[in-house]
């Protein structure tokens, strides 16, 4: 399952999702948490599978930059996963809600595969808070407006998860790229302050 995600048109081709590098020095450094929030709120109001121009999408995050994210705070260390959750849950009308990693706790992380495979069939994105942790989570990420892909290990990072596969295989949104992770390494490198923010499992069990 993948959902067909946010195509951002630029001058050198297409953006798979916001890069924060392009919103100011404070932003640039803490900002993956906004742009995940943006892009989901962009995406909840209908602009999925759709081209959406640099000249649309700019405005639309610094409004939000501006007013609702860096108002008067500098944000060192990110935007704090509740928050972001806060924030969603008010403009979008939605109910999301931050779980901590130790709530997919389970001796393979089906759990944590089980939440997000609910979350996308149901057509919302899931934003992962990757936390501090020794060695950090293996990617590859494919840049759709060069065709470059480069691959590492992330920490300290937001990264909206747009689709799993059946063998457990995530995408998902970074930087502008399209990313692949494993689900059961996500799970083992979840880290310190690691975490989903995404819709609250009450709406499910409702």
């Amino acid at each position: 399952m993948e959902l067909d995600y946010l195509k951002i048109k630029t001058k050198g081709g297409f953006m798979y999702g916001g890069d924060q590098k392009q919103f100011g020095k404070a932003a640039s450094k803490s900002g993956c948490g906004m742009i995940a929030a943006c892009d989901t709120l962009l995406w909840l109001s209908g602009k999925g599978g759709a081209e959406i121009s640099f000249s649309e999408y700019v405005p639309y995050v610094e409004k939000l930059r501006d007013g609702v994210f860096y108002n008067g705070t500098r944000n060192l260390i990110g935007i704090f996963p509740r928050r972001l959750a806060k924030i969603l849950t008010e403009k979008s009308g939605r109910k999301f809600a931050y779980y901590s990693a130790v709530k997919f706790l389970s001796a393979d992380g089906k759990k944590l595969a089980d939440y997000i495979s609910k979350s996308i069939k149901s057509g919302v994105p899931v934003i992962v808070r990757v936390g501090a942790s020794f060695g950090g989570l293996p990617y590859k990420i494919k840049y759709p407006a060069s065709g470059k892909t480069c691959a590492g290990k992330m920490s300290w990072h937001y990264i909206t998860v747009t689709g799993i596969s059946e063998s457990g295989i995530l995408t998902f949104s970074s930087w502008g790229g399209k990313g692949t992770a494993s689900c059961a390494e996500l799970y083992r490198h979840f880290g310190f302050t690691g975490g989903i923010v995404g819709i609250s499992e009450d709406v499910y069990h409702s």
